[in-house]
């Protein structure tokens, strides 16, 4: 769960920034796409290596806010680098199929797995806003400062 200490708007922040992040990841996958044979295995060295920037970003901006999820987050940026990765040297060795196709995936991916991590988000952020809307309990208003002070007696 997102701390109460942590403003909802922190988190509505960096679900912007993520956004926004996930966006420009896109334009890169798409450009990749578009690149020439020639060209293709460099542009995917490069998406590779922005994927792997954005993720560790993200998994930042998920521990400032105190993510609930970034440790399934991490998990699942893992498995999807890892994917990359064993793509990536068949690339370089000119099969250039497998990486079309793992280019074509990626749109498709990265959506699944942002709507994953904003799923846990959201259900979080509602969590701590139903606790700030929630009535004073019994005890609301109590502390030591209001409490009468104890007499000892001899």
């Amino acid at each position: 769960m997102i701390p109460a200490s942590h403003p909802p708007q922190s988190a509505h922040t960096v679900l912007r920034a993520l956004t926004h992040a996930r966006k420009g990841l896109l334009t890169q996958v798409h450009a990749a796409a578009g690149e020439p044979d020639e060209r293709f295995p460099s542009a995917f060295a490069r998406l590779l290596a922005a994927i792997e920037a954005a993720f560790r970003h993200e998994e930042t901006l998920m521990e400032t806010i105190g993510f609930p999820g970034v440790r399934e987050q991490r998990r699942d940026n893992a498995l999807l680098l890892n994917a990359l990765h064993h793509a990536a040297p068949r690339v370089e060795d000119g099969e250039l199929g497998i990486g079309r196709e793992v280019v074509a995936a990626l749109p498709g991916l990265l959506s699944l797995h942002r709507f994953c991590g904003l799923r846990v988000l959201a259900s979080a952020r509602g969590a701590v806003l139903a606790l700030r809307r929630r009535p004073p309990g019994p005890l609301a208003g109590y502390s030591r400062a209001t409490r009468p002070a104890r007499r000892h007696h001899a």
